[in-house]
């Protein structure tokens, strides 16, 4: 199943789930294991990008550390911050000339590469309907994506003959509804969302859903998935360079309730 597909098959699942809504602090760690593509083209404070992430860079998932998160989940509200890590390396034939913050690499030439994206969520869910096992919200928040770039190309008898180094924030108003149930007198708990954000030609969709079963009263595992897509165009926020970015993938994590 696509993970976009996921929160859509969790909605339609919760009627028929719903049984309970509690106060809760929840603690976890977790492991999130994206896809990542995307593109940089344009001008960023006068230094030139033209990289495809993929197609140019062939960036790969390298490693995942642990992230965490702490959330308060009530009748009426819910609270959560967490944050999550993830490193991409490539190692290319680049088929033609790229340049990556103001430095060119040239076609046929081999550029190794690596992006670290790690992302603070912060999400306050108000919860206007709420039954005795199941609810429906809005969720209000900011989630900010710090990227890091880097690449270069190396001769074995040269040595390395071009470097090129990029720092960047994308800071993102979270805005839109969310549902949540409780089964299984709390042993199954499970919430979806859906956020979507357009400004000034930018858009940003966000979709999610989470599913966690607790074999004990307070200690369970947790299992989501996470479909995030950003287009930002020339122009719009990010000086005079296009942005987009597509993060999909699936997360694991082992989750403390008190």
């Amino acid at each position: 199943m696509r993970p976009a597909l996921a929160p859509l098959v969790l909605l339609l699942a919760l009627p028929a789930l719903a049984q309970g809504t509690e106060r809760h602090l929840y603690l976890d760690v977790h492991t999130f294991t994206p896809s990542l593509s995307g593109h940089y083209t344009g001008t960023s404070d006068g230094n030139a990008f033209n990289v495809d992430l993929k197609n140019d860079l062939a960036l790969e998932r390298d490693k995942t550390k642990l992230g965490y998160g702490i959330e308060y989940q009530g009748p009426r509200f819910g609270v959560e911050f967490s944050r999550d890590e993830q490193d991409y390396t490539g190692n290319n034939r680049v088929q033609r000339n790229i340049s990556v913050n103001g430095q060119t690499f040239f076609a046929n030439q081999t550029v190794i590469s690596s992006f670290k994206a790690t992302n603070n969520t912060f999400n306050w869910t108000i919860r206007p309907l709420v039954w005795p096992q199941f609810w429906v919200g809005i969720d209000l928040g900011v989630r900010a994506t710090q990227v890091e770039m880097s690449a270069y190309a190396s001769s074995g008898l040269t040595g390395i003959q071009a470097a090129a180094d990029y720092k960047g924030t994308l800071p993102v108003p979270q805005l839109g509804p969310s549902l949540g149930f409780t089964s299984m007198e709390g042993r199954v708990v499970g919430k979806a969302m859906y956020h979507l954000l357009a400004y000034r030609g930018c858009t940003y969709t966000h979709a999610g859903a989470d599913l966690r079963v607790f074999p004990w009263s307070w200690l369970g595992f947790r299992a989501f998935v996470d479909d995030e897509h950003f287009r930002i165009p020339k122009g719009s926020i990010k000086d005079d360079l296009d942005i987009t970015l597509d993060r999909s993938g699936l997360g694991l994590g082992v989750v403390a309730r008190f």
